[in-house]
Formats: structure tokens, C-alpha cells, sequence
């Protein structure tokens, strides 16, 4: 789970959380296309929001979750939160 403040935050969490590569290394099993097309597809609504990741039962792959600064503010006001 991370808060994602901005695109950078979002495109660093994807490569180190879900694609789990480093700076240094480059996914033999992916392409830069299929990259690309996964972080368009997995993209937030908006900025900031929290990403998380859920384990799926097929094949070790990830669901991407996000949690939006509107959903936070809303559960602050059902919980009385100041």
C-alpha cells in the first residue's frame, strides 16, 4: 500500500510492486508496448490516492486497487474524524 502523489509516484510503484523490476533491470516477459499499455490501463482516476495490490488466485498475477482521496475524506466523515 502507498500513497501516490503524483504520475512519478504512480509509474515507480507499478515497476517496483506490480512489474517488480528495479531502475536497473528490464522485464524479459514484457515488451515496453505491453509496459506502456499496462500503466494506461492501470492508471488512477486522480491524484493523490492510495495503491494497493491484491494477490489473484490465477497465476500469482496482482489486482491493482486504488483507494481515492474522496473515499478517505468519506469514511473521515462516517468515522467522525476531524
Amino acid at each position: 500500500m502507498k500513497i501516490l502523489r503524483s504520475e512519478m509516484d504512480y509509474i515507480s510503484w507499478m515497476f517496483e510492486e506490480y512489474f517488480r523490476v528495479s531502475d536497473t533491470t528490464v522485464s524479459p516477459l514484457m515488451s515496453e508496448q505491453d509496459i506502456q499499455e499496462a500503466l494506461e490501463e492501470l492508471h488512477p482516476e486522480s491524484f493523490p490516492c492510495i495503491g494497493f495490490l491484491v494477490s489473484s488466485t490465477e497465476g500469482g498475477i496482482s489486482d491493482v486497487n486504488y483507494i481515492s482521496r474522496e473515499m478517505v475524506s468519506d469514511w473521515a466523515t462516517a468515522l467522525n474524524i476531524r
